[in-house]
Order: C-alpha cells, then sequence, then structure tokens
C-alpha cells in the first residue's frame, strides 16, 4: 500500500464522481460548489485514456506537481543560475507540504503548477505565456486572484517612473486576463455568497499564521527529523545573503507573504477564508529563497535539510493515512449484500466513497445539508429524511458507534475498519 493505491477520501471521491460526467455537466455542476472547472474537464480527459482508478487518479496530481518542481528549477535559473535552480527544484521535490497534495485527487497540484508558471513567465515578460497560466491557475482555484494581485503591485513598482502610456501597456496583460475571466464572473459571485452565507472555517489568529508558515516549510508534525529540518532551514535563512540581489529576494518574499497577508487580513475583518492547502501555491517561493544566495557552508545545510524531509516523505508515501473505504467496501459487499445501505451524516458523510466504491447507500439526513458537504453533485435519491421501512439496516459512518441514535432501531453488531463503521442495526 502507498499513497498511489490508497482508498480515495472524501472529496477525492466527490471530484471522481463528477469527473465521469460530460463536459457541460461538469462546468454547470461546479458552478454551484465552491471552485472553478479547470482541473475537472482536465480530469474527465485524463481518465478517458488512463481510466478512473486511484493510481490513475493520483498520477495526474503527481504529474502536476513534477512540473512544478521543473518550473521552480527554470525561476531559479533564471533569477541565479542553474545550481541554485536545481536546489530549489530539489527542496521543491521534498516539501512535505506540497508532496502530501501531489498525491490528493483534487485540484491543489494544478494550482501550484499554473501559479508557478505564471510567476515564471511574468518574470520572463512573455506576455502569451504569462496570460495563458495566469487564466488556467484562475480557472483552477479562486485563490490565485492574491498572486494576481502580488503581481499586480510588483508591475506598479516596475512601472512607478515610467510614462503613462507605458505603464497602460504594461497592465494590458492584467486587462486580457480579466477579459478572458469574465465568463466565470457569475458563477464566482454565486460561489462567493455561498461562502458568506456560512462556511465551515474559522477565524484564524495569528499563531494559526504562524503555523501555516512551518507547515509550508516543513509539513505537520513533532518529529525529531522534522524539527531538525526547520532549525536547519532558520539557520539558511540567517545565513543568507540578504544584502545581495536585494530586488529578487522581495520579489520572493512578496511572492510567499502578500498572498498569505491579505488572506488573513480578509478572514479577519470580513469571511474566514485562510486555509493552509487553498495558499500552498506560494510554498515553491520559500524553496527558491533557501536555495538562493546562501554561503559557501550553507549547502551542507541545505542537503540536510533534502535528506531530512525527503526521509519524511518516503515514511509518508509508504504509510498512507487515508481511511481504507476500499477494503471496508468489500466487507459489506460481501457480509451484508442483501442489507439495505445508509449513510450516516455526523461531522461528515460517505457518500461519494460509496459511490465510487459501488455502495447504494444514500445519506439519512432528516434536516438539511449544507452546501460544502457537496450537495451540488447529490442527486434526489442521494438523500433521504425519512428511514426505509426495513427490519434490519446496514449504516456506515465515521462517528463513534456510542454516538449514534437512530429513533426506532439498535445497533445489532458492528464491524470496524479504523475509524470507519459498519453497524448492523434492526428494528426495534
Amino acid at each position: 500500500m502507498n499513497q498511489f493505491t490508497a482508498s480515495l477520501w472524501g472529496d477525492e471521491a466527490w471530484a471522481a464522481t463528477l469527473a465521469i460526467k460530460p463536459y457541460w455537466q461538469i462546468v454547470t455542476t461546479v458552478a454551484r460548489d465552491t471552485s472553478p472547472p479547470l482541473y475537472y474537464l482536465l480530469y474527465h480527459t485524463w481518465i478517458k485514456f488512463f481510466g478512473i482508478s486511484e493510481i490513475s487518479i493520483r498520477m495526474l496530481s503527481f504529474a502536476f506537481f513534477l512540473g512544478t518542481v521543473v518550473t521552480v528549477f527554470f525561476i531559479g535559473k533564471h533569477l541565479w543560475d542553474k545550481k541554485t535552480g536545481l536546489l530549489a527544484a530539489l527542496l521543491t521535490l521534498v516539501n512535505p507540504f506540497l508532496f502530501h497534495y501531489a498525491f490528493e485527487g483534487r485540484m491543489y497540484a494544478i494550482l501550484a503548477l499554473t501559479s508557478t508558471l505564471s510567476i515564471y513567465f511574468f518574470l520572463k515578460k512573455n506576455r502569451l505565456g504569462f496570460i495563458l497560466a495566469s487564466v488556467a491557475a484562475l480557472y483552477s482555484h479562486h485563490f490565485f486572484i492574491f498572486i494576481i494581485a502580488f503581481e499586480g503591485l510588483w508591475q506598479l513598482t516596475e512601472s512607478w517612473s515610467q510614462p503613462i502610456k507605458k505603464i497602460i501597456k504594461n497592465y494590458l496583460d492584467f486587462f486580457l486576463i480579466g477579459l478572458l475571466y469574465l465568463p466565470w464572473l457569475y458563477p464566482l459571485y454565486y460561489q462567493v455568497s455561498l461562502v458568506s452565507s456560512g462556511f465551515w472555517l474559522g477565524k484564524p489568529n495569528f499563531e494559526v499564521f504562524l503555523e501555516t508558515v512551518i507547515k509550508f516549510l516543513v509539513g505537520s508534525g513533532q518529529e525529531t527529523s522534522r524539527q531538525l529540518a526547520f532549525g536547519a532551514i532558520g539557520l539558511i535563512l540567517i545565513l543568507r545573503n540578504w544584502f545581495k540581489d536585494k530586488k529578487q529576494s522581495l520579489f520572493l518574499l512578496g511572492w510567499f507573504f502578500i498572498p498569505l497577508i491579505l488572506t488573513y487580513l480578509i478572514s479577519q475583518f470580513f469571511q474566514p477564508i485562510f486555509f493552509d492547502r487553498y495558499m500552498l501555491l506560494v510554498v515553491p517561493a520559500s524553496s527558491l529563497l533557501i536555495a538562493s544566495l546562501r554561503r559557501k557552508f550553507s549547502f551542507i545545510f541545505i542537503f540536510i535539510v533534502i535528506f531530512l524531509l525527503a526521509t519524511l516523505n518516503y515514511h509518508y508515501f509508504t504509510h498512507p493515512t487515508k481511511r481504507p473505504f476500499r477494503e471496508f467496501a468489500n466487507y459489506i459487499k460481501t457480509e451484508a449484500a442483501d442489507l439495505t445501505l445508509i449513510n450516516y451524516s455526523a461531522a461528515s458523510h460517505h457518500l461519494f466513497e460509496s459511490k465510487y466504491y459501488g455502495l447504494e447507500a444514500p445519506i439519512y439526513a432528516p434536516n438539511p445539508l449544507p452546501f460544502y458537504t457537496g450537495t451540488a453533485l447529490m442527486e434526489k435519491e442521494d438523500m433521504i429524511d425519512q428511514l426505509p421501512d426495513k427490519e434490519s439496516l446496514g449504516l456506515i459512518t465515521s462517528a463513534s458507534p456510542e454516538e449514534i441514535v437512530i429513533t426506532g432501531y439498535e445497533i445489532e453488531k458492528s464491524k470496524q475498519f479504523d475509524d470507519l463503521s459498519f453497524l448492523w442495526l434492526i428494528k426495534l
């Protein structure tokens, strides 16, 4: 078992359920959810050739991840030299946060790639590449708007003393990007309205901000090797020659911190939206900062960081933490083939994993479900507000069996797969 072959979890199964729909249905469905459609359209095309197995799904994200690594190399080469580019690419390859989402069947890997490509073409002043990469990033995830904001601010500092005609010409690319994004403005307005009506994120404090910065450097966890890697990165950044090539350093600091700060401020004064995976598009900047303007003896610390993070990633790759839903579903098909199944809606439900793994198990939800539980993709038969009139039922849940109360039924027995539970219910 590894990260390619691990069972899909809820959001991945939602994406897989959507990706098998026709192209236009993908667009209309995702418009009623909270994200843009590009990833799902590419996903649909990908599975036409490579199928919809767990490996195929994860390989698409992994290909985007490798594209990000290569793009970071070219940014490092452009800003400094090949050696810096190679070190930055290696640091990106072993970055635990990016590595985690390299195996996630969602849009985060393509967000990292397209946003990094946008930065590369922006620096190279390749207008067509910049426009196409930026539009692709906007159609991958709304949070790319914060990179566009940074690029616009940087363009302003570059153009400050230039004639007005030159400034207008420099901002023409941003206008064209906005023009190409116009078709999604109404869906964006609708999606923002949904989030404003109530979302699951809470307001972050400054401790959460700092924790996110640390996650972007060394990932999550308290392992000794992770702490040593963080300490080594701290030394590298302290030793870094900050007084040389100040413009490049300021650019990378802006790329890393401005989207984080803007998201944090919006979360404080308007709607909480500060969430780590939405902002992983800033992570490549940290690899470039660590790799660049190094002192001669910084090499040893850089290689220590690469070794320690690579070791952590190897353990993560070979020890998947996702719920074993494939094995769980196979057990139900064998041991409870004749039972009518339902999904229990607690903190989460498992409707889409059930669908992906071939179980017909609608959600028992006496009250309407919030939009962020995937309702945009649910069919009428996916939700029931009354229990089927059966003497016995099979219930799928990841809630503790002790917390479950189904009126008119009692739990006869249960089977546990990690924190997944299958309960046999009998009528009282």
